[in-house]
């Protein structure tokens, strides 16, 4: 009697591709809110853990004559297990679901042109706005081929805002 098996092995290879331990990001969809927005994040030896710090640089707004403003988000994030690597049909990649706490911080001065008041003399205005928001999100984030990072999110916070206005403001306008 003859008996034949075929025995699959594990391939226990080290994977190709490796995470850098720190990443750089720019978000696309800034862009449409004329930002420009340049992320950073730090993970821990294990991947399981890491700081984030974002700052954004706006350069308009449509509401707004001419505007400009600043912001700056800071964040921890904890996954739920640690970013795994991951091999596809024919990718690599490493991926993780994770929950944030960020504390954001944003700055904003417009002119406003009060073409909206029909007024014989149209006033112009500076609108300061300072806001503070800390958060909450949930997220996942999947990095592939060592330079493309696709991080979905949802979540929320709380915002606190400064308004200052600087000249003649109307008595009906509305922010």
């Amino acid at each position: 009697l003859l008996f034949t098996a075929q025995i699959l092995a594990q391939d226990n290879t080290e994977p190709k591709l490796e995470l850098p331990r720190t990443l750089i990001k720019i978000s696309p969809f800034q862009f449409m809110l004329q930002t420009l927005e340049l992320s950073i994040e730090a993970f821990n030896k294990t991947y399981s853990k890491s700081f984030n710090a974002s700052v954004g640089f706006r350069s308009g707004s449509e509401m707004y004559d001419d505007g400009s403003g600043a912001s700056l988000e800071l964040g921890y994030r904890k996954y739920v297990s640690p970013m795994k690597y991951r091999m596809g049909s024919k990718r690599e990649s490493y991926s993780g679901i994770y929950y944030n706490l960020y504390l954001r911080s944003e700055y904003f001065e417009g002119k406003v042109n009060d073409y909206y008041y029909y007024s014989t003399t149209p006033e112009r205005f500076t609108e300061k706005i300072l806001s503070i928001a800390p958060g909450f999100t949930i997220g996942y984030q999947r990095a592939i081929w060592n330079v493309l990072t696709l991080d979905i999110y949802a979540g929320g916070g709380v915002k606190f805002s400064d308004i200052e206005y600087i000249g003649t403001v109307p008595t009906d306008y509305e922010p």
